[in-house]
């Protein structure tokens, strides 16, 4: 008896097709209440348009004087959103469902005698939670190319149409939506308190009304570098022993940034890096179309091999930044990259160095502030090439940088010595 029947995908695919469209909303809807995202079901496009009225025409009045005339007192800036064809693919092979490894499905032991489990319907929705979770995660940093075959191509996320606002010129210093920021890093020094006062300074740059609750509250939409950065400078401007709770920093920073109605939100998808965005809370849409294909989820029997079929999904998917007016909006400089959290398959790998010459002898990887000793680990690397430096040892020659290749699901071990 096969594990898995290519005929009962198929039924399964019919009898929950409605679910099955579903669950990218549903996994979505979860992700854009965190990050109080706007989500629309939409078929085709849709267009906004910003209204830009000029003031300053007002001055005084006397018989004989030259008064100053506007020439122009609207102007109009629109935003588009469509959500663009995608397709999720996979070729699978029944032959690859080992039946002794699958002994547990939601916390119930399988029989192997009855086979009395819904191998063919749990395959379906993974598939498509599979899909979900790359959209998610692809949300900021996704940039369209047609030509790509990874998440990474397959619609234009929020970093996406604010760089290319940026390109454009609608995002700019001048106008105040655009301001340099630099990178936040956590402070290597006792007396560095710049993280932090960054920061401040950054949002207490912004417009008034951007700051105020004047047309809704606002809100930073940042990664966790930032909030880890700010935090650590904080607590060395404060003299703290412990770490202040991200409650009193954001407390301080709305004082500080004079922004008294802040809120900080943070999510995963946001990934790791500086990148900031500051702005009323709503000002984000999120199109979805699961009707894009007649059938949502399609089973292909067209392979040679009577063991393999394709999995096919189809949807759509778009993003839209609603207003970048400077009361609204503003952004900075940085980029940040993408947390690859899709799936449950490892992506990343770990280092291990052990140290002989000394007991005192430290080491670390690039880009990491926080040190290790001998035998111990950094983990959650990204796959590909590391560099590893060794601290000083006082009567001691250090040992030289190594470069490291991680691999995914990997310990990377190395030796070292100190002299």
């Amino acid at each position: 008896m096969k594990l898995v029947d290519v005929s009962k995908l198929q039924e399964s695919l019919i009898i929950y097709d409605k679910a099955l469209r579903t669950l990218p909303f549903a996994t979505l809807s979860e992700v854009a209440a965190k990050l109080k995202l706007n989500v629309m079901d939409l078929q085709g496009k849709h267009s906004r348009i910003n209204e830009r009225r000029k003031a300053g025409g007002t001055q005084s009045y006397k018989i004989g004087k030259e008064f100053k005339e506007f020439e122009q007192i609207f102007g109009y800036e629109p935003s588009l959103i469509e959500p663009k064809d995608v397709v999720f693919i996979t070729r699978e092979n029944s032959q690859k469902y080992d039946d002794n490894e699958l002994l547990v499905i939601g916390g119930s032991p399988v029989s192997n005698i009855t086979k009395k489990h819904p191998m063919e319907t749990k395959i379906v929705f993974g598939l498509t939670t599979s899909h979900a979770e790359d959209i998610v995660y692809s949300l900021f940093h996704a940039e369209r190319d047609e030509d790509s075959n990874s998440p990474s191509g397959a619609f234009d996320g929020y970093f996406t149409k604010a760089d290319k606002l940026i390109v454009s010129g609608a995002v700019n210093a001048a106008r105040g939506n655009l301001a340099i920021s630099g990178e936040f890093e956590i402070p290597v020094k006792d007396d560095d308190y710049s993280a932090y006062e960054n920061l401040v300074d950054w949002i207490g740059g912004a417009h008034n009304s951007l700051r105020s609750s004047q047309g809704g509250i606002p809100q930073l939409l940042c990664a966790e570098t930032v909030i880890k950065a700010a935090r650590a400078a904080l607590r060395n401007k404060l003299k703290m022993q412990e770490y202040p709770s991200v409650a009193r920093m954001i407390e301080l920073l709305r004082e500080d940034a004079f922004c008294p109605t802040l809120e900080v939100v943070t999510h995963e998808a946001i990934g790791r890096g500086s990148r900031l965005i500051l702005q009323k809370v709503g000002n984000m849409d999120l199109a979805f179309n699961t009707q894009a294909a007649t059938k949502f989820c399609q089973i292909r029997d067209i392979y040679p091999d009577p063991n393999e079929w394709q999995f096919w999904l189809q949807a759509g998917y778009d993003t839209r930044i609603n207003d970048w007016h400077e009361k609204v909006y503003r952004t900075n400089e940085q980029k940040n990259e993408a947390n690859d959290l899709a799936g449950d398959y490892c992506l990343t790998g770990a280092v291990q160095v052990n140290i002989t010459g000394t007991d005192g002898g430290s080491w670390t990887v690039d880009g990491k502030t926080s040190t290790r000793s001998n035998g111990q680990y950094f983990i959650g690397l990204t796959a590909g090439k590391h560099t590893v430096t060794f601290k000083d040892v006082d009567g001691k020659t250090k040992p030289v940088n190594q470069e490291v290749t991680v691999k995914e699901g990997e310990v990377t071990t190395i030796e070292a010595q100190y002299t």
